[in-house]
């Protein structure tokens, strides 16, 4: 029996998975979470949902790119914004991003219905997650839905929460 066919499927098999799932993952960097105490699965993220990554040093990271380095911009926080002006301009242009009329104050103002995640390392300072979120609140920028992500497990310690099943 010859087994050339059923190797050659076999590997093209492998190739695909492997390519699968490293595409899946090309958002996401490498980040020790802090641990929650309480939080809410996210089982069924939104497709297209943006995703910024925070490192420890509070470089920020989008789309395997640098878009802002502490050390080289020091305080000068405009990349942040430009990168979530282009993530809503290019969101609304590929219809991943959608616009809502929601009344804020007393006045009407445009804002974007869909979340946007923020990634941050657990020994990353707070001000620059706090800078990143200021941004999103920008009227220009207005995405009104941040979510932060958490572990259920603290990496370092293996420590697990008791509440979460």
């Amino acid at each position: 029996m010859d087994m050339t066919p059923m190797i050659d499927c076999v590997f093209l098999l492998m190739i695909f998975f492997v390519l699968v799932i490293d595409l899946s993952q090309k958002n996401l960097e490498d980040l020790i979470l802090p641990r929650a105490e309480f939080m809410e699965p996210d089982e069924s993220p939104p497709e297209g949902r943006p995703i910024i990554n925070i490192l420890q040093n509070g470089t920020v990271i989008y789309g395997g790119e640098v878009y802002f380095d502490p050390t080289e911009d020091g305080k000068n926080y405009k990349k942040i914004a430009d990168l979530l002006l282009n993530i809503r301009r290019d969101g609304i242009a590929k219809e991943t991003l959608h616009l809502v009329d929601k009344d804020i104050g007393g006045a009407t103002a445009k804002v974007i219905d869909d979340p946007i995640l923020i990634r941050a390392d657990k020994w990353t300072e707070w001000h620059f997650v706090g800078e990143v979120m200021k941004q999103c609140s920008q009227p220009q920028i207005a995405f009104w839905k941040v979510q932060l992500a958490l572990s259920d497990q603290d990496k370092e310690t293996n420590v697990k929460n008791a509440s979460i099943k």
